[in-house]
């Protein structure tokens, strides 16, 4: 983290486990963040934890053991919060709970797109996440269309309980 009133100087350091693939603000909480690594992790941070001695770095919140291969991307729902999802070379897309820094696996998906570059949720319909892979190809996937994530953020949607979204 850079702090402009410096002149650009690190304000704060963090310990990372590999190298940064991708980093992202939690829309939700303006304190966190994520930063997501060549090792499969995805690591947690909170910048009011962080270490302002210049020789020492701070330690995540949290680090999840997300894929097996490079964890290539991440996007947070800009309406579930604590919702996260993971796009990985091992071609899968997870989709994470973080609540209280104890992440666990919601709904994850092969979307036959190769090993995933990118995934973003869309601001316009938050359960709606694009899918960038190596075989040239983009995917939208409903998230709600999976029943976990349906029983565990429906009611933040503007869809009615009742028969589960087509897929």
């Amino acid at each position: 983290m850079m702090d402009m009133k410096s002149n650009g100087r690190p304000a704060n350091k963090w310990a990372v486990t590999s190298d940064v693939e991708s980093i992202k603000w939690d829309p939700h909480n303006e304190h966190l963040f994520v930063a997501s690594l060549d090792d499969g992790t995805v690591q947690g941070y909170d910048v009011r934890a962080a270490s302002m001695d210049s020789d020492s770095r701070s330690k995540a919140c949290f680090t999840l053991h997300a894929h097996d291969e490079a964890c290539c991307s991440v996007s947070y729902s800009p309406s579930a919060p604590n919702l996260l999802a993971t796009g990985s070379k091992d071609k899968m897309v997870k989709l994470w709970d973080l609540s209280n820094n104890q992440p666990s696996c919601v709904a994850s998906r092969n979307p036959k797109a190769g090993a995933v570059f990118s995934v973003a949720f869309s601001e316009d319909s938050p359960f709606s996440l694009a899918i960038g892979g190596s075989k040239g190809k983009l995917k939208v996937w409903d998230t709600l269309s999976e029943d976990s994530v349906f029983q565990k953020y429906g009611k933040l949607s503007n869809r009615k309980m009742g028969p589960k979204p087509e897929a």
